[in-house]
Formats: C-alpha cells, structure tokens, sequence
C-alpha cells in the first residue's frame, strides 16, 4: 500500500471525543468499522497456516518489510506521490504464491508503516482501517489475477502483461477507492471527488511498482536470479524521465505564476490609479458631509463646546456654551477664551496655569468654579484638549464646559443623608441601651412606689417626680430612635387633610399664633405612616410658632403637584410621579444664609430651648417615606418648609376598629426572654408582684427549650414575655413560631427598646398576642396582661 494512501487514512478519521456526533461522522464510523470487520474476517479465513515455498515467502516478507522502510517521492502536478516499492513485493507475492500469502505480506507491511518511522503515533483503529483495507485489496487483486489467467510459468501477453496491467489497475483502484470514501465522507464531498484530487495522480507510483513486480517474478519463477538488479533498470529510467518531465513542469509553472503575479500586479496598479481620482473627489465630498454633521451634532450636545486656535480666539461654538460663558451671540467669534473663564468666575490665578499647561506642555486639564451651589453663576466643569495638525504642531484646543450644578447638588443630599444615616444608626443604638437603662429605673420605681405607705407622702412624692422624669427621658430615646430608622414607617393609603388641620391645631393650641389653612379640594390620597406625618407636621408647626414669639399666622397648604422626568425641585432627587405637597409658611425673622445647610443636622438649633432633632427627625421621617423637604428662607421674609409625599391612586383604607379583649383575671405561670440580666431581674419581680409565677430565658433558643421542658412536665407556661432582639443570638420574633408550634394557644407578648420597630405595631402578622414597649411600669405591664385576648385563667395557689 503506497504511503500516501496510508497518509490520506490517517488524516480523515476523526478521533473519538466528548462531542455530540453527526450524522456524517456516524456515516463514516460505519464504512470505517465495515470495512475493518471485512478485512479482519479475510485475515481470519485466508491467512495461510502452510506455505509451500517458506523460504521464498519469506524473503518476499522480508523484501516488503525493508522495502515499506524506503520511499520516493515523487512531485506531481497535483501535489506529491510517495511510491513504496512494499507494493512490488505484495505484487510478487500475489503472482508467485498467491493472493492469500500476498494479503499476510501486505498487511504486515501497512502495519509497519503505520508502526515505524511516523511522524506521530495513531490510535489504533486508524491501523486497523489501513491494515484491513490492503487485506481487501490482496484479495481483489488476486481475483483479478486467477480470473484472467495470469502464470508467470509461460509468459505471453494474455498469460503475463494483460493480467499484471489489469491486477495492478485493480490494486490501485481498489486500494484507493476504499481510503477515498472515508476521505469523501470526513470532508463531506463526493468520494470520486476525493479520489480524483488524492490519489488519482498517484497510479504511476503503483505501475512502475507492477512493472518492477513483473520482472521480479520472471526471474524468481525461472531462478534467473541473477539478473535481479536488471528490476530496478525500468524503475530508474521511468523515474528519471520523469523527473526530467518534471522538473520542465516546475519551471514553466513558475513562469506562468511570476507572469500572474506581473499581470495581478499591474490590474492593482490600475485600479488604484482608477480609484485614486474618485477617492479625492468622495473624500471632498465626505469632509463637506462631515463638517455638517459636526456642526449638528455640537449644536445638539447638552455640554457646551467650543474650538479655539492657537491665540485662544473661539473657532466653533454651541448655545449651550454661549449660556454657560455668558456671550452675546454676534460677539463670540471675537471674545478670547480667557474672558470665558473670567466670566465663569474661575481665578486668574487658575485660568493663567490651566492655559499654560495647555498651550505650553502640551497637556489636558480639567477646571472647576467652586460657587456657591445657590448663586448666580452655575457650578461648571471645563476641560480642555490640544489638537494638533498633521506635523505634530499644536493647533488649538477643544473646550468642553459642562453645568454639574445638579450633580453637585445630588452628591450634597447623599453626603447629608450618609451622614444622618450614620448618626441615626449610633442614636437608635444609644437609645435602645438606654431604654433597657431605663427599663431598671422605671420598674424598681414603680416597685418601690407600691410599697409606700400612706403615712409616707414625701417619699411617694419623690418617687412620683423620678417616675416622671423618667417619662421624660422615654421621650427623648423615642424621638431618637424615630430620628435613627426615619420611624420605620407603617404605611397606609390615607388622606392627610384631617391630620395636618388637627396636628397644626393641636401644636398652636394656647399660642398667639393663628393657623390658616389651603387645601386643594380634589387632594390625593398619599401613602404614609399617619403617627409619623403627624409628628413632622407637628415639628414644623412648632417650629413656625417658635419663630413668631409675639404672635402672627402661619400659612399650611395642602397641594396636588406632579413632577416630570428630571424636573425635580431644587436640593431633591425625587423620581418622576405624582406627590402630594405640604407648604409651612411663618411670619418670623427668616434662617441665616450661613445656617440653611445645617437646619437638618441632628442637635443644630439656634434657639434657647431647641433640642435640634425636630427638623433632623423630620427629615429622616419624610425621606424613608420615599419624598422630600426643603427649606426657602430670606432674612426678614420668614421661611417656606415644603415636604413632597408620595400620591396614591389607591382608595382610602379606613381603620378596622378592634374589639376590646376579654379581662384577664391576673396570676398564672409566665416564661420571660430578655438578654439583659437586670431587665429580666426588674420584670421578673415586677410580674411577681401581680401574682405571677416567672421563670426567666436568656435567648430564644432557651425559651424554646424551656417551653418544651414544661410541656412535657405538664407544668405548662400561661403566658410568654419575649425580647424582641438579642444580639448575636435567636430574638422573639424568630422564637415565637416555634413556640406556637408547640402549642398554639398559648399567649405569647413581644416587647423591645427599639419601641418604633415595625414589628411592635404590627405583632399580630408576627404571631404576637400583644406588645409593651420598654421601659415600661408595673401598670404599663398589668394593663398589657389584662386586655390581652384569649381564655382567662385563675391565680396559682
């Protein structure tokens, strides 16, 4: 088998992989594994066990193996021919010994070409298809042979020539036409096709072969052993006329290639010469086009831009720069550039180094008027750009002014709301240490209170002032922690017109200060938490009435507004939509200019009896709202508070008045949560102290395991009393599902410092049966115990 068939083999079959296989590649699985089988079944069926010449099979074997080791190549006018004179010895053997003994030389040959010498090893199925494919061709050659009546006994030309040219013809076809299909069916084309361009113009390769067998033959066939070198004369001739045949082939090739690549060459030069003329005249057309477009798109662009030459004159202009620079629109083409940034009140000092750096070093900048975000020159960004010509030189510059007034704006409300956040995280934390503080103070007063004597007043009037300062100092940590979540606000589709009219009412009562009211007749619904509304509105009315001490009107509208896409008023970032807009006007003396940015800073008040979280709160409440609040003041004109709440066109929710619980006949056992050890203490002998049996929990999970102890004693536990949170461990409202798993009617009550947790308004959706937020009194928890819902149960004995 000639190498170049064994090559072409190794080349088309595809390897095995992971991949999902085609219906092609499933074709060509099945030729490859049909014809493997066919030739192994040969192997097996013909492979000779005797051989009536071994010394002469041998040698043939021998002769084809270390013939299968040498190879010329042969250069053709399609590609190369790589002829292996193995295939002379299998040819020999077919015609001396037979097709079988010619199949097990062929066969060992292929595999050593397979085996030895090769540049990379195959798998072992491509050796397999290659072996398997001569195994075909020895027989079918052979075939041809017996069917023609080929001996080399009485060589004539029916009995020798025609039988060697028609058995190498078949060799050739056979041989190549079952490794053409397999090339046919990896490229997809046509197996003729492969053939033709493979291995077509390799059949001299296997005639010179057969021709060398036939010698070969001849003279072992008639021991004329000694003329043996004269098989090599026909190869040598053929071989060097045809190299000769060749070698004039590649040189008129090369002539003709040199004489196409000349006559290419000159096309091109043509075409290009052609093309040159129409490329000047698009490209006058395309520089034309190209200005317009920039002067469109610079016309357009939202940034003011402008190009300067080299002495700083303006070139190119926008409007929007033209406004931003303050130019009279006939005067810009005059106006040099350091007038434009004098105009936008940059320093000299600046405006002379950012030119410097620019005309000089050759270098971009950027610049930045650092106004007052309310003044009458906008806060703009100039940057500015060299351009150079086609040597390198500097040209000029692009300027590009950009009004960043509200970005500037933006970045301050985020910077405040940051800082607030920050502050409001450490107050609610301080506020609910506090009020467990507190919860120790005001339970052992309450303690104490009920072991007064009636012979005692002035002991149960101290007690009665420490219990109300405490009450004072529950407020404060109230409005700290409404001030540290913005109240983490319940909110309900509501009308706010009662609740303004009621708070403003409400705040002026026993004030010289009057409330007049104006009140859009068809007002929106708005979405918000009516405690937490009342309280701004309450705030900012306080606030108006503390700025008018003598007396005077405070004016409170109530106003449908709608905000477009990036429109929204000044000092906000509120998104597009409908907004329900309250108006506090006041009569007083106005807010200093220097002291507009800080009115909303927590314990910033410029009055003797202010506390400075009341507009800090406010802001806070209004912004988790999702709205806004903003403040207009001029010295001597009072100030405008305006609040942006969010609008709804949902209907109003009216509240479901709740039914008062059955009384509660006091006593009974009660498992008490809390991770504070002094407030466990304080309760625990506070529930004492109404009849109650209390055994007391660290955390959740040893509520729950406490619980589930008692059940199973059947000592089971009336009531529960769990803290809200416990950090670092399970709180109450994680606690009390399982608990109620365990046993669904139990009552079970949630208390918390963080007493504006939205858990505490909101207990029954939580699995609570009610709620006491601390610190509480011995009254505050009897009340709780006695309106709560649920069987009542007797006092232990």
């Amino acid at each position: 088998m000639p190498l170049a068939a064994v090559r072409a083999s190794h080349g088309v079959l595809p390897l095995t992989g992971g991949a999902k296989i085609s219906g092609r590649a499933r074709g060509l699985w099945l030729y490859v594994s049909c014809v493997t089988v066919l030739g192994v079944v040969l192997l097996v069926s013909f492979t000779p066990l005797t051989y009536a010449n071994p010394v002469l099979a041998i040698a043939v074997l021998c002769a084809s193996l270390l013939l299968s080791m040498f190879k010329l190549r042969l250069p053709l006018g399609r590609g190369v021919s790589t002829m292996s004179m193995a295939c002379a010895a299998d040819l020999v053997a077919l015609m001396s010994m037979g097709a079988d003994v010619a199949m097990v030389t062929a066969s060992t040959s292929v595999l050593l070409q397979c085996t030895v010498r090769v540049r990379r090893s195959q798998p072992l199925y491509r050796a397999a298809f290659s072996v398997a494919s001569v195994a075909v061709t020895a027989q079918a050659s052979g075939w041809v042979w017996r069917v023609l009546g080929g001996s080399l006994a009485a060589p004539t030309i029916s009995t020798l020539l025609v039988p060697l040219v028609a058995t190498t013809a078949g060799y050739f076809l056979v041989n190549t036409a079952l490794v053409a299909t397999a090339v046919g069916l990896s490229n997809g084309e046509s197996p003729f096709r492969a053939w033709h361009r493979e291995f077509f113009w390799s059949a001299p390769s296997y005639f010179l072969s057969g021709a060398a067998a036939g010698v070969v033959g001849l003279i072992v066939e008639h021991n004329a052993y000694i003329l043996l070198p004269l098989a090599f004369v026909p190869i040598y001739v053929s071989y060097r006329a045809y190299q000769l045949s060749l070698r004039r082939i590649d040189e008129e090739r090369r002539h003709a290639s040199e004489l196409a690549e000349m006559i290419v060459t000159t096309q091109e030069a043509l075409t290009r010469a052609t093309q040159s003329e129409a490329a000047l005249a698009a490209e006058k057309e395309r520089l034309v086009l190209e200005s317009s477009r920039l002067a469109v798109t610079v016309q357009t662009i939202r940034d003011g831009v402008m190009t300067v030459d080299r002495n700083g004159s303006v070139l190119l202009i926008n409007e929007e720069a033209r406004k931003l620079a303050a130019l009279a629109t006939g005067s810009s083409d005059e106006r040099p550039i350091m007038s434009m940034l004098f105009a936008l009140r940059f320093s000299p000092a600046a405006a002379e180094d950012a030119l410097r750096r620019l005309w000089v070093d050759g270098e971009p900048f950027r610049l930045r008027n650092d106004v007052p975000l309310d003044g009458p020159v906008p806060l703009v960004e100039v940057t500015g750009t060299p351009t150079r010509d086609a040597d390198g030189q500097m040209a000029g510059a692009v300027w590009v002014l950009r009004d960043i007034t509200h970005i500037a704006r933006a970045e301050q409300e985020r910077a405040k709301a940051a800082h607030l956040e920050s502050i409001g995280v450490l107050a609610g934390g301080l506020a609910h240490d506090f009020n467990n503080i507190l919860m120790g103070i005001v339970g052992n007063l309450s303690l104490a209170e009920s072991l007064v004597r009636a012979d005692e007043p002035a002991l149960a009037a101290r007690l009665s002032h420490a219990a109300a300062a405490c009450t004072r100092a529950r407020g404060v940590t109230k409005q700290l922690l409404t001030f540290a979540k913005g109240g983490a606000p319940i909110k309900t589709t509501a009308s706010v017109r009662d609740l303004v009219v009621e708070c403003s009412q409400f705040a002026l009562t026993g004030s010289p200060v009057a409330p007049r009211f104006s009140v859009a007749p068809d007002l929106r619904a708005a979405v918000v938490d009516l405690d937490q509304i009342g309280q701004v509105v309450h705030n900012l009315v306080l606030n108006a009435m503390q700025a008018m001490p003598r007396g005077g009107v405070v004016d409170i509208a109530l106003q449908n507004t709608e905000i477009a896409e990036g429109a929204s008023p000044t000092g906000t970032t509120l998104k597009a939509g409908r907004y329900v807009c309250l108006t506090v006007q006041d009569q007083g003396h106005g807010i200093a200019p220097e002291h507009l940015n800080r009115i909303f800073d927590p314990y910033f008040t410029t009055k003797e009896k202010g506390s400075g979280l009341g507009l800090a709160i406010s802001y806070s409440i209004v912004n988790a709202h999702g709205g806004a609040i903003t403040v207009d003041s001029q010295p001597g004109d009072g100030a405008r508070f305006t609040i942006y709440l969010p609008a709804s066109t949902r209907s109003v929710e009216r509240d479901v008045t709740r039914q008062p619980a059955a009384i509660r006949r006091l006593g009974g056992r009660v498992l008490l949560m809390d991770d504070d050890a002094m407030v466990a203490e304080v309760a625990q002998e506070m529930l004492q102290s109404l009849g109650y049996t209390a055994e007391v929990a660290l955390h959740g999970q040893d509520a729950i395991d406490r619980f589930r102890s008692a059940e199973a004693r059947g000592e089971p536990f009336d009531i529960v009393i769990l803290d809200l949170t416990v950090p670092g461990g399970m709180g109450g409202a994680e606690a009390v599902p399982h608990i109620k798993t365990m046993r669904s009617d139990v009552t079970v009550f949630v208390t918390s410092g963080y007493t504006d947790d939205s858990v505490l308004a909101r207990f029954r959706e939580h699995g609570f049966d009610g709620m006491l937020a601390k610190p509480f009194a011995v009254s505050d928890l009897r009340r709780m115990l006695e309106t709560a819902g649920g069987p009542p149960f007797t006092r232990n004995a």
